[in-house]
């Protein structure tokens, strides 16, 4: 029965996380960067600065890897590959964002996702903090209890040991400090 409890709160901790993931597309936003403001739109994939607009496509290649290709208004074009902590990339030959006036595509790849890291997204919720609380509460409060639930009802005249009885309260005083942790992240 415990092992069938803790399942049904696992489920229920995942479907409330999966509750938390924004899947919108959150529409243009701004990324103040290095004292210039930058427009980014996911959706058209586009960088907007003082009027100078940059194509940009992302794309994963599996894992940690990830491509970007930026062109500028120019027809010139600017890529870089991330793999992991390693990156490589390079540009095309008639790319010169000093001499054209364009921002550099490391500055558009620093703004494109280190830039959208400080957007706002949504945390833990507040549903699973007091699932979380009330859990924890009932196994620190009654072991005893909790051990019979999970434990000994498949036994006639079952006791818990010692033991048993400490685990559960220091799981159940885990739970409420997760708790507390989520509850706080959900503020």
């Amino acid at each position: 029965m415990k092992r069938f409890c803790l399942w049904i709160a696992v489920l229920l901790s995942v479907l409330t996380l999966c509750g938390c993931q924004n899947k919108e597309d959150p529409g243009p936003y701004d990324v103040a960067y290095d004292g210039k403001t930058y427009t980014v739109d996911q959706e058209q994939g586009t960088i907007t600065c003082d009027g100078v607009v940059y194509q940009f496509e992302v794309s994963s290649r599996g894992g940690d890897s990830v491509e970007l290709d930026i062109t500028y208004p120019d027809g010139s074009r600017y890529y870089w590959t991330m793999d992991g902590s390693f990156g490589h990339g390079g540009w095309s030959d008639d790319y010169d964002p000093e001499g054209s006036g364009y921002v550099p595509g490391d500055v558009l790849w620093d703004v494109l996702f280190l830039g959208s890291a400080g957007q706002e997204r949504s945390g833990p919720s507040p549903i699973l903090a007091v699932v979380l609380l009330a859990l924890g509460a009932f196994q620190a409060i009654s072991p005893r209890t909790a051990w019979m639930i999970g434990y000994g009802w498949r036994f006639k005249d079952a006791e818990p040991s010692d033991l048993a009885l400490t685990v559960d309260r220091i799981v159940g005083v885990l739970l409420i400090l997760a708790g507390i942790i989520c509850l706080v992240a959900a503020i």
